[in-house]
Formats: C-alpha cells, sequence, structure tokens
C-alpha cells in the first residue's frame, strides 16, 4: 500500500512551495520538495499544480535566434570525477566530433576534475561555470543569455531532477530546442512538459514520462558509450590487475545509498557475501564501495573476505570492466551507463530479482541485445542465472560475450549511434487510446484511484481493458516494473497466474 508519511509529507512541502510570496524561495523550496521525491519515490511522477503555480516565474525569451548547426550546448548542474551525467556529456561529445561543443554547469561548486577538464579541453570544448553565489533566478537569466549568444542547433538537459535554473530559463523560450535527455531516469521531475523533446534511453522511462507527465511522444535513445577504444584480452587484464586468469571475475558498479537493503531483501553487500563464500575460487570486485562502506551496510562487524575487494571511487574503471566475466546489475538502483560500459567489453549482465529493485536497467539495451540476456524474477532465480553462466563452457560464454560486445559496439557508439540520434531511430509508440478516467490530473497512471486494491485486482482491471490498452504495455507495465508496483500487496500465486493469463491473450 502506499506509504502514508510519504503521502502527508509530500502535501505539507507543497503547500509550503505555493504559500511562499518570495520568488527565489519559493524556488529553494521547491527544489527541496523535489529532492524529497528523489529520495523517497511517492507515488506520483510530476505535479500540475505545483507546475503551474511556479510558471509565473519562468523568464521568457523573445530574441530570434539563427541556429549553428554545428554547435551543441549540454546543461548540467555538476561534473564530477565519476557519475553518469559527467561519462554521459563526454560520450556524446566523442560521438559527435564533427560539431562544436559547449558546457555549461549550474551548481559546479568545486572546480571541475582534472581527468574530466583535460578530456573536455582535449576536444576544444567551451566551458561556462554559472556563479553558485548568485540566486536561482539570477543565474536562469545569465543561463538564457548564454544560449541566445551561442544559437546552438540544440541544447540537452543533463541537470539533476531538483535543478530548476534549467526550467525557469527555457520554460518559456521557444526559440531553441531544448531536449531532457534523462540518463538517469529520474521518476519525479518538474516542467518536463515545457521543453521540446523528452529522450530516455528505456521504454519504461518512457511510458511513465508519457502517461505521468504529459509527455506526447518521448523518444527512445539509447546511451552512448566512448566511441574509440580496444578490448584487450580478458585473461592478459585479470593478469595486469594481479587476478588469477583462470579464475572468474565477478563484479557491479555502485555507491553507498545504492547498495542498501530493500523491500525485506537482502543488500548488495549482503548478496556478495553469500556469493564470495559460495564460490571461494571466484573474485568478486565493487566499484564505488570502500570497505568502511561495505561494512557499514553488513550492519556487523564483519572480517572481509580475501576473495571481494571494495575499489572504492574510480575515476576510469575500464581496466575493471576489462577483466570482468559476469557483471551483476546493482540494487535497488541501477546504473544503466554502468552496465552499458561493462559489456561493451563483454562482460555479460545477471540482472537483480524484480522484488528487490526500484528499478532496472534490462531495457537500457536495445531490443536486439535483450534478446540474449536472462532477466531474473526472484532472488532465487538470479543465484541460479549466475550458477548456470559459471557451469556453461567456454565456447558458449565466449559466443555469448561476443554477440553482447558486437550489440554494444552496434547501438551505443559511433556513426550508427550519431544518426539514430539526429533521426529519432527509437521512437516511443505510445498505446492508441487510454481510458480517460485512469489518468488523474496530477498522478502517474491511476494508482491513487486503486491504491487499494491488491496487485492481482490492478492486473484483472487491466485485463479488462484489453481493447484499450496494448498489450505491450500491458506487459511493460507488469513486468519487473515493482518501482510502481511494489506500492501494492503483492500474493504471488496470483501474480503467476495473471501473468501467464494475459501474456497468453
Amino acid at each position: 500500500m502506499i506509504d502514508q508519511r510519504i503521502e502527508k509529507l509530500y502535501s505539507q512541502l507543497k503547500a509550503e512551495v505555493i504559500s511562499e510570496n518570495e520568488p527565489n524561495l519559493q524556488l529553494k523550496k521547491a527544489e527541496q520538495l523535489i529532492f524529497y521525491c528523489w529520495m523517497n519515490y511517492p507515488i506520483r511522477f510530476s505535479d500540475i499544480d505545483l507546475e503551474s503555480n511556479l510558471e509565473k516565474l519562468m523568464i521568457p525569451s523573445d530574441k530570434l535566434a539563427v541556429k549553428k548547426n554545428d554547435h551543441i550546448v549540454y546543461v548540467a548542474s555538476t561534473l564530477f570525477a565519476v557519475g553518469g551525467h559527467t561519462r554521459c556529456i563526454l560520450n556524446f561529445i566523442d560521438n559527435l566530433p564533427n560539431h562544436q561543443h559547449t558546457v555549461i554547469l549550474t551548481r559546479q561548486q568545486k572546480s571541475i576534475p582534472d581527468n574530466i577538464l583535460e578530456s573536455l579541453k582535449k576536444n576544444n570544448v567551451e566551458i561556462v561555470i554559472l556563479d553558485t553565489k548568485n540566486s536561482i533566478l539570477e543565474k536562469s537569466s545569465k543561463l538564457i543569455e548564454q544560449i541566445d549568444a551561442i544559437c546552438p542547433s540544440k541544447v540537452y538537459l543533463l541537470q539533476h531532477p531538483d535543478d530548476l535554473v534549467p526550467l525557469m530559463a527555457f520554460g518559456k523560450n521557444k526559440t531553441h530546442e531544448f531536449i531532457v535527455y534523462n540518463h538517469a531516469d529520474h521518476v519525479f521531475s518538474l516542467g518536463t512538459k515545457y521543453f521540446s523533446k523528452i529522450m530516455e534511453f528505456r521504454y519504461s522511462g518512457a511510458l511513465i514520462s508519457h502517461l505521468g507527465k504529459s509527455i506526447a511522444a518521448p523518444q527512445i535513445q539509447v546511451l552512448p558509450i566512448q566511441n574509440k577504444y580496444e578490448t584487450p584480452n580478458r585473461s592478459e587484464s585479470k593478469k595486469k590487475l594481479g587476478f588469477d586468469p583462470n579464475q572468474k571475475v565477478v563484479g557491479t558498479l555502485t555507491n553507498f545509498s545504492k547498495a542498501q537493503a530493500y523491500n525485506g531483501l537482502p543488500s548488495l553487500v549482503d548478496v556478495f557475501l553469500k556469493l564470495s563464500a559460495k564460490y571461494p575460487n571466484c573474485t568478486f570486485l565493487i566499484i564505488g564501495l570502500n570497505e568502511k562502506d561495505f561494512k557499514t551496510i553488513a550492519g556487523k562487524d564483519i572480517q572481509l573476505p580475501n576473495n571481494i575487494h571494495c575499489l572504492g571511487i574510480i575515476v576510469n574503471p575500464e581496466s575493471y570492466y576489462e577483466s570482468l566475466d559476469l557483471f551483476l546489475e546493482p540494487f535497488p538502483v541501477g546504473s544503466g551507463l554502468g552496465i552499458i560500459e561493462a559489456c561493451k567489453h563483454g562482460a555479460i549482465p545477471v540482472f537483480a530479482p524484480q522484488q528487490a529493485r526500484l528499478c532496472s536497467t534490462f531495457d537500457v539495451f536495445h531490443i536486439e541485445i535483450q534478446k540474449l540476456l536472462i532477466e531474473a524474477t526472484t532472488l532465487d532465480a538470479f543465484y541460479q542465472t549466475i550458477e548456470n553462466y559459471f557451469n556453461y563452457n567456454s565456447t558458449e560464454i565466449n559466443l555469448l560475450s561476443e554477440k553482447i560486445r558486437d550489440g554494444i559496439y552496434q547501438y551505443h557508439r559511433g556513426e550508427n549511434w550519431a544518426w539514430n540520434l539526429e533521426n529519432n531511430a527509437f521512437p516511443f509508440e505510445a498505446s492508441n487510446s487510454i481510458e480517460a478516467d485512469l489518468l488523474l490530473k496530477n498522478e502517474a497512471l491511476f494508482f491513487q484511484k486503486y491504491q487499494k486494491k491488491s496487485t492481482a485486482e490492478l492486473i484483472e482491471h487491466l485485463i479488462s481493458l484489453k481493447q484499450l490498452i496494448t498489450k505491450k504495455l500491458l506487459v511493460s507495465l507488469f513486468i519487473g516494473r515493482n518501482r510502481v508496483f511494489s506500492i501494492f500487496d503483492l500474493n504471488k500465486q496470483n501474480l503467476k497466474r495473471l501473468a501467464i493469463k494475459f501474456l497468453k491473450y
């Protein structure tokens, strides 16, 4: 059922935002509300009332723009030494060598990390850092000035969802093409309907934007990866890192906040402890988590097993990816770009059990790659998938690894990716029609209306609407979407029966 405490606090925070009369303070409170939603996954994806209230603060720009077709601007909150937004921007630039690029940062309080700065300068990227001492509206005005001066062909927005500077700057500015690139699959955000286009890297994310954020036709654009790289022999990579080339290496990419227990199931840390005991001759790597954080999450004074290596934050994890046989999807929150970048070296992904995650990275892959992969449904299935991969012979593993790597090359890098970006080659096809009263004014899907129903009852209702809702939509709603269905009571027997029922229709 919906956590009433989350709903109550959301309502209180929203009331504070709407009642605030000082513009910048109102925006600050709105950012705090978004951050709360970002961390707590409330049962909503947008809020039309709140957006309408803030619309009066958006800064209009009527300047006619003569667009420079070879110039692209990226607006981000901040650049970190490690981070998906940062790597996405670098990968965009790498795959679009015939364009001029500018990066504008709205919250860069610390200096840009040396390795990131070096990479940007190498590609002649102009960097603009807005003064963080200025108010939200002051930064928004400066941002508009910068864009009007550059007149780029496109502006890609990769900011954090609680950063309202781009929305205030561009919400009423129709002279440029503003594209929200929802790389991190932010579930709650404000104002996406005001922009020219929203690009998602997952079908489920596009579905949420369509049904929950008033986006008529979100686009699917697979994540970009570095264009130029070489994949060395895995055995040689293991040797360079001091690992036995004859032993399996299993890794993941996570951080402290992403590795917590969820939904009453073991944390990612507990899973690694179990795996390390079961497979003592296997090496386990955890990128992004240090030994202290590992022990804190474990909740007990443990001796770290010799075959688990907590590597902490690594600026360039490529050398470790090159050594991996398997990459375990982190949970409860996945890492879309991390799993793609590991798989570009031929690592085979193992996906988290559905009930252990808020979201999956399974559909981060192009559909042709998905056909090669297994999506675990339960924790037992998750462990069994790992064991099955360990039992495959080398020829089978190498063949699967090669197919995954080839698919990543084909869809996530270079000219193919750039062409798809320009031509919207992966369009999101919305359902033909949806029963009108299912879409509530401020809620995503129809969950508040049916919040007292069990998952089984809700799915029965969905099935009854099969003339109105496509099978593709039903399947996407049901299969592995625990971020939306975990709010309901789960009855495993009914779920299994219903899954079989509507997958056949």
